[in-house]
């Protein structure tokens, strides 16, 4: 590692380290990822994680997004209650799993399939 690196923040020497801990937000939900490696400004605390770090953490973020699949439906009643059809394909996705917790968050419907 370079041990030329000069905090941005206040000019320091920035010394290795190897315990850098990153807290993100990714759609939404808050993930902490620890264990990196990096520099760290002494004085006023300024952390800079190298390279592989960086590749690690964005592989390890990338694993907490949801696909970008939309599919629009219409909502429809039988029986005198409202019906919404599951797509085909995320029914096959699913096998047989038949039970779900669902729960409103806003305008959205949230269903976690088990």
């Amino acid at each position: 590692m370079n041990k030329e690196i000069k905090c941005i923040v206040c000019g320091t020497q920035t010394v290795e380290v190897r315990d850098i801990t990153i807290t993100s937000t990714v759609q939404g939900r808050e993930i902490v990822i620890t264990g990196l490696t990096g520099t760290r400004c002494p004085n006023c605390l300024e952390q800079y994680v190298d390279a592989e770090s960086s590749r690690r953490a964005l592989e390890i973020a990338n694993k907490f997004r949801k696909p970008a699949i939309i599919f629009k439906r219409k909502i429809t009643t039988s029986g005198g209650r409202r019906v919404l059809g599951i797509p085909e394909e995320i029914d096959r996705a699913l096998g047989k799993k038949e039970n779900a917790d669902i729960w409103l968050e806003g305008d959205k419907i949230v269903a976690e399939v088990y």
